[in-house]
């Protein structure tokens, strides 16, 4: 179980290589237009008994594992590519309103990281939830999907507002999203065109948005319509290396889903994680 446990893992709370580069003005780039052709297409789609909040993917050789957040059951539980549970952890009592997880892959430390929509905290743990230590959330009351691009937390804020890139206890920057308007829900980054690329879902409208940051400034790529069939609210992204493809969860309606994308940016040519982790 030990292993299963190790699995799931976010977001150390210690940063090996901080840059500190945190301004307190980000522009977004004019010459975005988000004319480029964006396609998603549906590789798997699997009904959950439970919410799946949040979510990232945790890649051990072939296998991969999905972790989402439930605060109903006040767990991180961790899915495998059928839409199983394979394992979960408590979250803290306090944290009733998780929404966004993150997970970081530092042999040093088994960390998750949560947040919750309803306080301005974060929480973390490095004991498999056996103890939980809370910091200060910069995206605010309202947060929801994170994830870590190897030196950085994004998330963002259900309120809108442009979405946090930020270190605990190091900086932070807040970077306008214009494109994106309703309510902010799930968020992933990726590797695209030498850069980090970002997905955004919405609750509503029921669209997810891409993104190009290049260390300095954001540039709008264009949105899609989330690609199933029925989709009553969006919950959260993230992004597989092994694949290539994007997990995300949503509501029908009437159930609670686990989907894979697959999404093509025609305009951009995707290179891979590492070369991404070792630019920054």
């Amino acid at each position: 179980m030990r292993y299963l446990f190790l699995i799931l893992v976010v977001v150390a709370f210690a940063f090996a290589n901080n840059d500190g580069d945190f301004g307190t003005s980000i522009s977004v780039d004019p010459h975005g237009s988000g004319s480029d052709a964006i396609t998603l297409t549906i590789v798997n789609d699997w009904t959950l008994a439970e919410k799946a909040l949040g979510l990232d993917v945790f890649e051990d050789g072939s296998e991969v594992y999905i972790l989402g957040a439930d605060n109903n059951l006040d767990v991180i539980q961790a899915y495998d590519q059928a839409g199983g549970v394979q394992s979960s952890i408590p979250l803290d009592a306090a944290n009733t309103n998780c929404f966004g997880l993150a997970w970081n892959n530092d042999p040093d430390t088994d960390t998750y990281y949560t947040n919750c929509w309803s306080t301005t905290n974060l929480y973390y743990t490095e004991d498999f939830g056996a103890s939980w230590t809370t910091a200060t959330n910069p995206s605010g009351n309202s947060a929801r999907g994170m994830d870590f691009d190897g030196t950085d937390y994004w998330c963002t804020n259900g309120q809108g507002g442009g979405v946090w890139r930020f270190q605990p206890g190091v900086g932070q920057s807040n970077i306008a999203t214009p494109e994106v308007t309703g309510n902010p829900s799930g968020l992933t980054v990726f590797p695209y065109g030498g850069n980090l690329g970002l997905a955004v879902a919405c609750y509503t409208p029921l669209q997810i948005y891409f993104y190009e940051w290049d260390g300095s400034s954001m540039t709008f790529i264009g949105n899609a319509a989330c690609p199933a069939s029925t989709v009553s609210s969006s919950y959260g992204l993230a992004y597989c290396e092994q694949n290539g493809n994007i997990y995300w969860s949503y509501n029908d309606g009437s159930s609670y889903h686990l989907a894979e994308f697959s999404f093509d940016l025609t305009s951009l040519s995707r290179s891979s994680w590492g070369s991404i982790k070792t630019s920054f």
